[in-house]
């Protein structure tokens, strides 16, 4: 089989780049929402680096609360109410509905290999300009 070099890079996409957008269209598709309150902001110390972020509460099915700690740099106040999502079968993964609170982490995960794709794609030692791509039995990849 043979590719050109645009569309062996977007098959590699579609491999390694897309599930991670796919896993949080689903979750969100079966994430049930809810509304949480902001009950304190707490804080982390990574050695020199500190953050603090907004500690929410929710309350699942009437009787179970469920605390979650929200985005980093989220500017609530203690009592403010905040729309939530979480999978029903597991509360404990719990996100704020904002863009930031949902697609931040996907977004950042995803870029990397994303990265990695464009500097293969970019980079002309890698795969030399209109070469095509042919996968086979030996060698595998063979760049013609």
């Amino acid at each position: 089989m043979q590719f050109g070099k645009t569309t062996f890079i977007l098959v590699l996409a579609a491999i390694f780049v897309l599930p991670f957008f796919l896993y949080k269209l689903i979750w969100m598709y079966n994430a049930v929402p809810a509304t949480g309150t902001m009950c304190f902001m707490g804080k982390t110390l990574n050695g020199q680096f500190s953050s603090e972020y907004p500690v929410i509460k929710f309350t699942v099915s009437g009787k179970d609360t469920i605390f979650f700690n929200g985005s980093d740099g989220m500017q609530l106040k203690r009592g403010d109410l905040v729309p939530v999502l979480y999978y029903k079968s597991n509360p404990a993964t719990a996100r704020v509905n904002t863009f930031a609170g949902i697609w931040v982490d996907t977004i950042v995960d995803a870029s990397i290999p994303f990265v990695i794709l464009l500097i293969v794609f970019l980079h002309p030692g890698i795969i030399p300009r209109k070469s095509s791509i042919r996968i086979g039995k030996k060698p595998f990849i063979q760049f013609v």
